[in-house]
């Protein structure tokens, strides 16, 4: 075929240029294989090391040692990393559980600045409190641990529920000043929580302060700023819905489908299901519900429990197990205890270096290399648009 006559060829997808990479690595691995097992195989300087043994354990050792090799050099770095991390691990989580005592702080403060009996340097809006929560290591609102609040908290450590109420499975685990879901939750206001399933619980911390501290009236106060906002982001809002649009008038929609447009993931697994009892060969029905009888669906605790067992054989130090008569709770359990007396031990000392630093003036770690979220500043600009169409200064004195 001419260069005239070549078929167009198709266009560019990122998927080709995946496969492309992915070759080119296998070519590369490959060769890297065959130079050590050359290298391994005839180079002198080994001569003396294989000397008491016969040949063709020589040629046994370059097969399993370049295979080997090739299993450091690709995943070394990786592993490296990881036991590097196993060394701190403890002293990191107790690092971050030292925060939740300034989380906590910085909650009670919004409820009074939503109250209007403080005011607070660089607050303008209710959404603020978000960014400040994300950053709360770099805080200047709220005052330093003190050895009494730390003491509070390693009391609540001490009787808390390590699996719900300390673990960190995702990075962040409660929304630590959504101020609706804890009023909420205090109100029990059990109309409003069926009608809100998703609102999150508070913290477990927040409700253990509460009772010992008596903060839970702060909660009682008044939500004077959040109503002035809302009017503001009301005015906007219907602003908004009465602006004509510039584009002609849409075709009308078509008759709505009734049929799914997605499964989840125990629809489509029945769906599958139901496929193959119709339309596959009896043998392959067989193959099919002795394959799923042998790799049945994982649940949470299932993950929860290889995660677990994961943590317990990293450990090079031995964890008791109380006696039970389920041994994947019994195994839970003990790595939970075992994680809350690391974290018992360690919290003193990540308060020591916290206090350190700010003796010396050193920055505190980081906790997130997030960016701040990008709400605060829509909320601000859309607040301020709802003050102008109300005939109000644009500005946050209100």
């Amino acid at each position: 075929m001419s260069e005239q006559e070549q078929p167009d060829q198709p266009a560019s997808h990122p998927r080709v240029g995946y496969l492309r990479e992915e070759a080119r690595k296998t070519q590369e691995a490959a060769a890297t294989t065959e130079a050590i097992a050359q290298d391994l195989s005839t180079n002198p300087r080994y001569d003396a090391f294989f000397a008491p043994y016969q040949p063709s354990v020589r040629a046994h050792f370059v097969s399993d040692y370049t295979n080997q090799k090739m299993l450091w050099l690709r995943f070394g770095d990786f592993y490296e990393r990881h036991l590097t991390g196993r060394l701190t691990q403890f002293e990191e989580e107790a690092y971050t559980r030292l925060w939740d005592i300034q989380q906590k702080k910085l909650f009670d403060l919004q409820c009074q600045w939503r109250a209007e009996l403080v005011t607070l340097e660089g607050v303008v809006t209710s959404y603020d409190f978000a960014n400040l929560s994300e950053a709360i290591e770099n805080s200047t609102l709220i005052p330093p641990i003190t050895r009494e609040e730390l003491d509070l908290y390693l009391r609540f450590v001490a009787q808390a529920d390590y699996g719900n109420d300390l673990a960190d499975r995702w990075g962040g685990r409660f929304s630590w000043q959504h101020y609706e879901d804890v009023k909420a939750a205090y109100a029990d206001e059990d109309d409003e929580a069926d009608e809100y399933p998703w609102r999150d619980e508070p913290p477990e911390w927040y409700l253990f302060h509460n009772q010992h501290t008596g903060h839970d009236q702060l909660l009682q106060l008044p939500d004077l700023r959040g109503q002035k906002e809302e009017r503001y982001l009301d005015a906007w809002r219907n602003d908004t819905s009465k602006q004509p649009t510039a584009s002609p008038a849409p075709d009308p929609a078509p008759p709505a489908d009734p049929r799914p447009f997605a499964l989840s993931y125990e629809e489509g697994l029945a769906l599958q299901n139901k496929f193959a009892q119709e339309f596959e060969s009896a043998q392959v029905n067989r193959q099919r519900t002795a394959y799923q009888a042998a790799n049945p669906t994982a649940t949470f605790d299932d993950e929860e429990l290889e995660r677990t067992l994961d943590f317990l054989q990293d450990l090079d130090e031995p964890v008791p197990i109380a006696a039970g008569p389920d041994w994947k709770t019994a195994v839970r359990q003990a790595a939970y205890e075992f994680r809350k007396q690391k974290l018992l031990t360690n919290l003193p000392l990540a308060f020591e270096a916290y206090h350190q630093r700010l003796a010396w003036g050193i920055a505190q770690p980081a906790l997130s290399d997030r960016e701040p979220h990008r709400l605060a500043e829509v909320v601000r600009e859309h607040i301020l648009a709802g003050r102008k169409l109300l005939g109000e200064p644009e500005d946050f004195n209100f």
